[in-house]
């Protein structure tokens, strides 16, 4: 090796074959002293993300046994169902991404013959997303559970159009609880689903076909960990402490209820009634049961309401004293409570409150709970709004890269468009504007130097906030780049006229479309 030159040693390293390096690994301590460069090699794959598995299936070492599994996929729906602030936040954070104005935009960068083939191929893609059976808007909001679930799959089926192009018929949801085992090449890549269909055999979802998001932050396993695994435990305890609050609220609980009657009195009755298995002993027994059920039902079941109550009889035991038996103050039928406090009502309602909170944090969306308690103020709200935005923006980034990757390309290959020719996602950002801090910001720029022209587009925006309806537009007076009525530049012959164009200048493209722009 010594007598190569420096060029062909690094051509050995770059291109160093599998055999030359399972050669080196097979061979002894003695014979191996190259193994650490032949292993080296840039292009191949060393490690491995594969977590444990046992037949097939993810094996998952949670402490919580109801998580394990795909049970678990029965308590994440029963908290969504069953628990407010968890429902209201999915829901919120769903409309939220479902909402956002979706563009496909063509790449950036291309010459002038370049661009009006790039931009048809872009209009069609748009034009295919709409034209499916499910809405674009159901699309988002499945695939974005998977903030919440861990992952999510959609599986896409193309059709034929009218046009002769290749669209897409449809993208249909394959919900979590069916997925029961996953293809995973040697570095530990998804290369495939296998899942459970009722009265069928299990179905292999091949990785090409399917949209494929995970949340894989705190974890390398397929499945991922959402929220939902965050806001398991505790609400687990808020489900315990709602029904203890609502035993409380039924039965009025500040206590133990206890029953007093004479039993003594009633079993020597039985006793002198007769022998044992004859019909006035049978009577007898029958009587005393008939007249403790009543005490025996409210115990187990007092539940309060505007028909509760007990009626016991008002006997007195007797006292015997000097003068024979006088009646006595203790009753012998009596029912009470026993050391009961109320202060338990309000500690349960703080620790409710509170774990409702831990929740509301968990899912970013704390601000819904602002002034329930009568406490907040305007800047916590907007503090804790702007912090939910930021993560809806962050989760918009994602999706641009999960739409881009798995029906974007898919779709280029099927209609053979290049690869630099092919287009692109984008969303609008969403976000919460104030008008009063914006015409704040306005009024202090005009005051700066910056004056407003009645037909400035943001005039326009602020109307639209409002909503009012625009003014009229003085084209005269605009400036040409700003005129509805200008040119497309990547089409000498057609005006930018709606909104929608307009907006297609402000979405959030892809982070690698970004970084490759920078570079």
């Amino acid at each position: 090796m010594a007598d190569r030159g420096l060029f062909e040693r690094i051509g050995d390293w770059w291109s160093g074959d599998q055999a030359t390096v399972d050669e080196a690994a097979a061979a002894g301590p003695e014979e191996a002293g190259d193994l650490s460069k032949a292993a080296a090699i840039p292009t191949r794959t060393l490690g491995s993300s594969l977590t444990t598995f046992l037949g097939g299936e993810t094996y998952y070492a949670d402490r919580r046994l109801n998580l394990i599994g795909q049970q678990r996929w029965n308590v994440y729906e029963d908290m969504v169902r069953d628990i407010a602030i968890i429902a209201s936040s999915v829901r919120m954070i769903l409309n939220l991404l479902a909402n956002a104005v979706w563009t496909v935009n063509p790449p950036e960068g291309l010459n002038g013959n370049e661009e009006p083939i790039a931009q048809e191929y872009a209009d069609l893609a748009y034009e295919i997303l709409f034209d499916m059976t499910s809405s674009w808007a159901t699309v988002v909001r499945k695939v974005a559970m998977f903030r919440f679930a861990g992952f999510s799959i959609m599986e896409w089926t193309a059709k034929m159009r009218d046009d002769g192009t290749v669209g897409l018929l449809d993208i249909e949801h394959r919900p979590q609880r069916t997925i029961v085992r996953w293809k995973r090449g040697p570095s530990g890549t998804v290369e495939g689903v296998f899942q459970r269909v009722n009265g069928r055999a299990e179905v292999m979802l091949p990785r090409a076909k399917i949209i494929y998001a995970v949340d894989d932050t705190l974890t390398d396993e397929p499945e991922g960990m959402g929220l939902f695994r965050h806001l398991a435990p505790t609400a687990d305890r808020l489900r315990a402490f709602l029904d203890l609050e609502e035993v409380g609220f039924e039965t009025d609980l500040r206590g133990i209820p206890i029953a007093r009657a004479p039993l003594g009195e009633l079993q020597k009755e039985v006793a002198d009634a007769g022998d044992a298995g004859t019909p006035e002993r049978a009577k007898a027994e029958a009587r005393r049961q008939g007249m403790l059920r009543p005490l025996r039902e409210f115990i187990e079941k007092h539940i309060r309401n505007k028909k509760t109550g007990v009626l016991l009889p008002s006997d007195t035991f007797m006292a015997q004293g000097d003068k024979g038996n006088t009646p006595s103050s203790v009753p012998k039928w009596a029912l009470e409570l026993l050391n009961g406090e109320s202060q338990s009502f309000e500690a349960i309602a703080a620790a409710i409150k509170e774990m409702k909170q831990d929740l509301a944090r968990i899912m970013g969306t704390e601000h819904l709970l602002l002034g329930s308690d009568g406490a907040g103020s305007l800047a916590l709200a907007r503090s804790k709004i702007g912090t939910l935005y930021l993560t809806i923006t962050s989760t918009l980034l994602d999706l641009v890269e999960i739409f881009d990757r798995d029906i974007i390309v898919p779709l280029a290959d099927l209609n053979g468009w290049p690869d630099e020719l092919r287009p692109q996602m984008g969303v609008n950002e969403i976000s919460d504007r104030d008008i009063e801090q914006l015409l704040d910001a306005l009024s202090k720029l005009s005051a700066a130097g910056a004056p407003m022209l009645p037909d400035d587009p943001a005039v326009g925006e602020i109307y639209d906030l409002m909503g009012l309806t625009r003014p009229p537009e003085r084209a005269g007076e605009m400036d040409a780049s700003l005129r509805p009525d200008r040119k497309d530049p990547r089409d000498s012959d057609k005006p930018i006229v709606d909104d929608q164009d307009l907006a297609k200048r402000r979405v959030i493209k892809s982070r690698r479309r970004r970084h490759r722009r920078a570079g």
